[in-house]
């Protein structure tokens, strides 16, 4: 896989985004706020200068226009330092600082008495300027005199670019050193995934199963895995067992039909006979290897054993259609086995056709909600033969002779899915066969 495409990069890609794009706004608002506050206080400065031009500012009884102090600015003395002040009476200049020399700065007439404007001009030696201007009346004149106070903006706006300049290295290396941190956090973070992957390619290439310590959020993947390869492995040693049983089953046979095909005249009973049993021992280690491949019981949809036992029945009536049977269902609407449809027909297929071929005249379903019972009116089972048919995964058909193959589908099935099998005798003196299971819905647990 890509890089492009792995979660490290994903995760450090989106961090680094975030990170950038919240740098980016905490510097636009750091900067501005910055900008702000010099301009502002650049400003406060031009306004005291001009109050302070305003407060040296005399008018003699000639109605001559003087400066009889410093105004406070050691500037304001040098020529074109950048520092201006001037006095005027909106038509000709009346007073300056001797920094202006003989340039005038523009004029503009405030839009109220008293109030301080700033505004941007062009200084004699084409600096930007930035001006503060007022217009006032003094006492022994008539008429407004316009005062300005001017300074160069060179030194604000040095200190605003030194600023950002300061702020941009500094939230640049903040942020590379957090994209780096956040590369040491994933690499960090997804390092158990990372010897999951190898111990998963060991795995492949030694078998064995996954150990050591994991995550709290990576230990159930672990323990999933572990789980699938112990269920393969009962898998591939039950059909180890599977193909082993019956090649040996399939010997006695095959050797007795290798010998009667030798011999001058076949015995075609002895032939049928023998192939019967390869096609019973084939039908039997199918459906094991068949009910061991389908779900368990708690993972398996609830059937209604109505329906199923209704179908079976009306296949087993045409079946034995020449006998006096009666076969009766008992089925609550509630009885649902928590077993595979399928599975469910072929474990009631057998126990009815069982009790329908060793009944006399009688077989009766009954269903709960918990439980499957088909009983007869047949000989029924031995002690000895009921004990030896409640081991799980007996060979019935080996070990009670008369119950038939079927019974030992119905063990592995019941078995694999999780049910409790039983074998007793019924009312009637025969064979009962019961199959219980949990009701989920008690302990609130639904399919």
């Amino acid at each position: 896989m890509s890089s492009s495409r792995s979660l490290r990069s994903r995760l450090i890609l989106g961090a680094a985004l975030w990170l950038v794009l919240a740098m980016a706004l905490g510097g636009w608002i750091l900067g501005n706020a910055f900008s702000n506050a010099v301009e502002a206080s650049f400003h406060e400065r031009l306004r005291a200068h001009l109050r302070a031009l305003a407060a040296v500012v005399e008018i003699n009884s000639a109605g001559t226009v003087g400066v009889g102090r410093p105004v406070g600015e050691p500037r304001f003395d040098l020529p074109y330092s950048g520092w201006y002040w001037q006095v005027s009476d909106g038509e000709t200049v009346r007073a300056r600082s001797r920094s202006l020399w003989d340039f005038a700065l523009p004029v503009s007439t405030p839009a109220t008495e008293g109030v301080v404007l700033f505004r941007q001009d062009i200084g004699p030696r084409g600096e930007a300027l930035e001006t503060a201007e007022r217009d006032l009346v003094f006492p022994g004149s008539e008429r407004l005199l316009h005062l300005s106070v001017s300074a160069s903006r060179q030194e604000v706006d040095n200190e605003v670019r030194g600023f950002n300049l300061l702020l941009t290295l500094a939230l640049g290396g903040l942020g590379v050193g957090l994209i780096a941190a956040v590369a040491l956090q994933v690499g960090y973070g997804l390092r158990p995934l990372g010897q999951l992957a190898l111990a998963l390619d060991n795995l492949r290439q030694r078998g064995g199963r996954l150990h050591g310590h994991y995550p709290r959020e990576v230990a159930p993947l672990v323990a999933a895995v572990n789980e699938v390869l112990d269920h393969d492995e009962r898998m591939i040693a039950r059909a180890r067992t599977h193909v082993g049983n019956l090649a040996h089953g399939l010997k006695t046979p095959l050797a007795v039909i290798e010998a009667e095909l030798g011999a001058s005249q076949p015995d075609r009973a002895v032939l049928s006979g023998q192939i019967a049993r390869v096609n019973r021992l084939i039908d039997v280690h199918l459906s094991r290897a068949r009910a061991e491949a389908a779900p368990s019981g708690s993972l398996a949809a609830r059937v209604a054993v109505a329906e199923v036992a209704a179908e079976i029945k009306a296949a087993l009536v045409r079946i034995h259609a020449g006998r006096d049977l009666s076969i009766e269902l008992e089925c609550a609407a509630d009885a649902l086995a928590p077993i595979a449809r399928d599975d469910l027909a072929e474990i009631l297929g057998n126990l009815m056709d069982n009790a329908c071929k060793w009944t006399t005249r009688r077989v009766k379903v009954t269903a709960t909600a918990t439980s499957l019972t088909v009983e007869d009116d047949g000989r029924g089972l031995s002690p000895e033969e009921s004990e030896i048919a409640t081991q799980r995964g007996a060979r019935l058909d080996e070990s009670a002779p008369g119950s038939g193959l079927g019974l030992a589908i119905v063990a592995d099935l019941a078995a694999l899915s999780g049910l409790e099998l039983g074998f007793g005798r019924s009312d009637w003196g025969g064979l009962k066969v019961t199959l219980s299971w949990a009701d989920r819905r008690r302990n609130g647990s639904r399919s």
